[in-house]
């Protein structure tokens, strides 16, 4: 019986080096952000979605060069937005663009206060995370009417090590520190008081494919 074909190899966390999220840190500190300038798709979808939320304030960890939050603030006019990013060079070329950004990790999220932004969200950040668990319990914290992941599930969790590429079908090495994480499960042990709906929201990409967006609310908001 002929096995079934894979289109990815993935490590569990056991396996992790033991300065695996200093590692990641370090490398997508200094990836080029070119590519990170220019609206995409998902730019006006993640805007929309967050729209119907109607927000006064909305924050984007790893927001890189903020292509994201341009399109919620034409979108949302007179919203407070921010952003934070490990990577110096995109946060200014954002800030250059009047963009309310700072360059900063996860340790800024733990310092600001319950509630303090309407809506929280990511795009393929908590996917470069060794350890997204922790991230998410900030943003549960800090978020008062939603937290937004748009973010791949492949249906195992761990390190992406290899993937397909549809383009010749073959086995390639993946990006380095990408992961798949149960945002389902993730949401059930950190924010078991939350709302969960997940949209899919396919990519043009090896990887892209397995892109959703999860959404939590507070229930209390029906």
């Amino acid at each position: 019986m002929t096995e079934p074909t894979k289109d990815f190899d993935i490590e569990g966390n056991d396996r992790f080096a033991n300065n695996e999220a200093e590692s990641a840190k370090n490398y997508w500190s200094g990836v080029d952000f070119e590519y990170y300038k220019t609206k995409q798709p998902w730019s006006d979808f993640i805007a929309d979605r967050i729209a119907q939320l109607d927000p006064a304030s909305v924050f984007e960890f790893g927001c890189n060069a903020g292509k994201n939050l341009a399109v919620i603030s034409e979108k949302l006019p007179g919203t407070f937005i921010s952003g934070i990013d490990i990577n110096e060079a995109a946060i200014a070329w954002g800030r250059e663009q009047g963009l309310n950004l700072a360059v900063a990790d996860e340790r800024a999220l733990e310092v600001l206060p319950d509630n303090a932004f309407d809506v929280i969200y990511t795009v393929s950040v908590l996917d470069h995370l060794p350890d997204p668990e922790t991230v998410f319990r900030s943003m549960i914290r800090v978020a008062k009417r939603g937290v937004f992941l748009l973010e791949p599930w492949l249906g195992e969790e761990g390190k992406v090590i290899r993937n397909r590429n549809l383009a010749d079908n073959r086995m390639v090495d993946t990006t380095p520190f990408s992961y798949s994480w149960d945002y389902v499960r993730i949401g059930k042990v950190v924010a078991p008081d939350w709302h969960l709906d997940v949209e899919p929201f396919p990519m043009r990409s090896n990887l892209g494919r397995f892109y959703q967006l999860y959404r939590f609310t507070p229930v209390t908001q029906g």
